[in-house]
């Protein structure tokens, strides 16, 4: 494809593979060597440059998503001061993850200044979370970002989404002829990765970012209605999401870095099936329905019908997820999200939970419950349900409630992340406190 974008203010033109990595065309073929590669999987952060302003890592950017943006590296003399900060504060260790820790450490403080907010550590850390210093360097790099002064600039979303140059129905008749092998890719978080390690072969690859019907997070008389291409971001952010659905923000934010939360979609946190994945959880224990669409037209699933399999849904290779719908929850709801990993941070899951209790009169009138890692693909744990449902919380029931869906729903495997006999007891654990917290026995520690 032919891709015209601009790079550090001067508009650059060049022959790519619409698949090559933004990476790959930065440093290979424009010479802009600054930006490194380190795990090339979205972790490490060594990668990040500013798409339309907005901090990504450009190992899984597909150049057909730049076309039209404004990409800003290292390179570029806005970010000298920044860098100079570093300098100053001893935050530059060996070169190779400064360049992405600089990036990022602009577009947080633009952030802040757009937003009013004061910069302190703990905003810091969190926006650097995605950014590995090999050399240990922390305490210094921290200084250095909280040293570090940049003026506010407008964020503006990523140009190929604006544009609106693709229609829904135009993606709908690509698809019509979609074999099994067909992929959709969207954010590229996951799908990036798996075409560059050969894990994943697709005979054809649908870019569908710049659709703008998939976008959008729309209250409805019954429920919240979120467009398929809202990222974790975009959800975090959300009024309306953060005021009813408090529990999706929260999972969101543990997607990644904020790097990865920048483009990682909902509709392609269901798409990939994984049953490791963070918000599948939740979505689950709230409800979710999955809107599907093709040429012959619509039809919706609930989400415990649209995972069948490990890494495998219901969609048809001829239809898209649209949407996904969450019912208003009932009076008296009361929601808990809990991760297990490795860390506190950056970490693929061991175990991920959700759970929904609604208390009436100091019964348990409704309850749902699901877990994550411990089986094929993302679970509703019914037995814990059965133990709860309608009937007078204690201590003692949320024991044997806990217990019987690491026993009977779960069936987790050994793997290279944890053994099955960790998960069943982790699984306990975490879902006796969260339910002991949420029935209002005991306060759970943060």
């Amino acid at each position: 494809m032919k891709l015209e974008f601009e790079v550090n203010g001067e508009r650059r033109e060049l022959e790519v593979d619409p698949l090559r990595r933004l990476l790959d065309v930065l440093r290979d073929d424009l010479g802009l060597t600054g930006t490194k590669e380190g795990c090339g999987e979205g972790e490490c952060g060594a990668c990040t440059v500013l798409v339309d302003g907005v901090a990504v890592n450009s190992c899984l950017v597909p150049a057909c998503q730049t076309a039209g943006a404004r990409v800003e590296t290292i390179e570029s003399r806005d970010f000298e001061s920044v860098g100079q900060a570093f300098l100053d504060e001893g935050g530059a260790q060996c070169g190779i993850c400064t360049p992405g820790m600089i990036v990022m450490t602009r577009a947080w403080l633009e952030e802040c200044a757009r937003n009013g907010a004061k910069p302190d550590e703990s905003g810091a850390r969190g926006a650097l979370a995605g950014n590995l210093c090999r050399c240990t360097g922390y305490g210094a790099i921290l200084r250095s970002a909280l040293c570090a002064r940049v003026a506010a600039k407008s964020a503006a979303r990523p140009a190929e989404a604006s544009k609106g140059s693709q229609s829904l129905r135009s993606v709908l008749e690509a698809l019509k002829s979609a074999d099994e092998s067909t992929r959709v890719i969207a954010g590229g978080t996951d799908l990036m990765v798996e075409l560059r390690t050969g894990r994943t072969r697709a005979s054809r690859v649908i870019d569908i970012r710049g659709l703008a019907e998939l976008r959008g997070v729309r209250a409805e008389s019954d429920g919240l209605r979120i467009g398929a291409l809202e990222c974790c971001a975009d959800l975090r952010r959300s009024t309306v999401v953060r005021e009813r659905f408090d529990v999706l923000a929260r999972a969101c934010a543990e997607v990644g870095a904020e790097q990865i939360q920048a483009r990682a979609t909902l509709g392609g946190n269901l798409g990939t099936a994984s049953p490791a994945a963070d918000l599948t959880p939740v979505l689950l224990a709230l409800d979710a329905r999955v809107r599907l669409v093709s040429l012959d037209g619509a039809r919706e699933l609930a989400l415990d019908e649209f995972l069948i399999g490990y890494r495998r849904t219901a969609r048809r290779p001829d239809e898209l997820i649209e949407s996904i719908w969450l019912p208003w929850p009932a009076p008296g709801t009361r929601c808990a999200f809990r991760k297990v990993g490795t860390r506190r941070a950056q970490s693929i899951s061991k175990l991920v939970v959700a759970l929904s209790v609604r208390l009436e009169s100091n019964v348990v009138r409704e309850v749902r419950a699901s877990a994550g890692a411990v089986a094929p693909r993302t679970i509703r744990l019914r037995a814990l349900e059965r133990e709860l449902n309608q009937r007078e919380p204690s201590r003692e029931l949320c024991r044997r409630a806990a217990r019987a869906a690491a026993l009977e729903d779960a069936t987790p495997i050994d793997d290279v992340r944890s053994s099955a006999s960790y998960r069943r007891h982790a699984l306990a654990r975490t879902l006796e406190t969260l339910l002991l917290e949420l029935t209002g026995i005991e306060a759970c520690p943060s």
